[in-house]
């Protein structure tokens, strides 16, 4: 949280507050609001937002000028040039939209490394959530994320054959897409998804650590999710496993109940 200004200057606080106004606009444009091209809101509007004077808004858009994330044009405004942090999915899980949407959102280039298509039999976690019989055939998608020229994620999805055949993905699958992409587009109606958030360490010599040629250990965010047809049939499972500095998550949560205290 940022201290409003009280006409101390130093490192009293910390950094100081030009660079934490930076940070804090930088998180701002992380969460998926503006893409490349967009007008950011004036200097008056980060003023009130931040709670911080005009002077120290205006450091902190200089240093992203600077970085070339900022645009200033005379007369028109202050641009986003490209998105910070080498470029971050920002996804709401209150929503289920594919990382293709996120990635138009903010203008980040996706495509796809060691790219595999094939048919495989159902493991027994995903006959587990697919509520198939363990060695049921499945098509299987399995590629390597990347965005904006770097490795991001190593992705696996897994869809019946009964739901979409291989021939099919394998004719109408984009590398710069994802799978659920493509059933939606075939008329597979995915109503709602379940999805579980693990920090994970993968190691350079495990499959995930080679997949994304790792040469360190490196902390990374597991994500397996089940989608659902909106009459409730398991339809995909997937797991994505995102390195840091790819992919941002936020929650609206809904007010349900609360004790009452007398």
């Amino acid at each position: 949280m940022i201290r409003k200004d009280n006409g101390k200057t130093g490192t009293e606080y910390g950094d100081p507050l030009y660079l934490q106004v930076e940070r804090r606009i930088e998180d701002f444009l992380l969460r998926g609001r503006y893409k490349s091209g967009d007008r950011i809101p004036p200097e008056v509007e980060l003023v009130e937002s931040l709670g911080v004077s005009r002077i120290t808004v205006r450091a902190g858009l200089a240093r992203l000028v600077e970085r070339d994330l900022l645009e200033r044009r005379q007369g028109s405004g202050t641009f986003l040039v490209r998105p910070p942090g080498g470029a971050r999915l920002a996804a709401g899980l209150e929503r289920l939209e594919t990382y293709t949407v996120h990635a138009a959102r903010l203008g980040v280039e996706l495509d796809s490394e060691d790219l595999t298509i094939a048919s495989v039999e159902a493991r027994r976690d995903q006959a587990e959530a697919l509520e198939i019989p363990v060695g049921s055939p499945l098509v299987c998608v399995s590629r390597v994320l990347v965005m904006a020229g770097k490795r991001a994620a190593w992705m696996v999805d897994v869809v019946p054959e009964e739901i979409v055949d291989i021939e099919e993905v394998q004719r109408h699958y984009r590398p710069d897409s994802m799978l659920l992409d493509l059933l939606v587009s075939r008329g597979v109606s995915v109503g709602f998804s379940q999805m579980s958030i693990e920090a994970v360490l993968v190691n350079p010599g495990d499959e995930t650590g080679k997949r994304l040629g790792l040469e360190k250990p490196s902390a990374a965010l597991s994500l397996v999710q089940t989608m659902y047809l909106t009459e409730g049939r398991p339809a995909q499972w997937s797991k994505d496993v995102f390195l840091p500095g790819h992919l941002n998550l936020h929650v609206v949560r809904e007010l349900f109940e609360v004790r009452k205290l007398s």
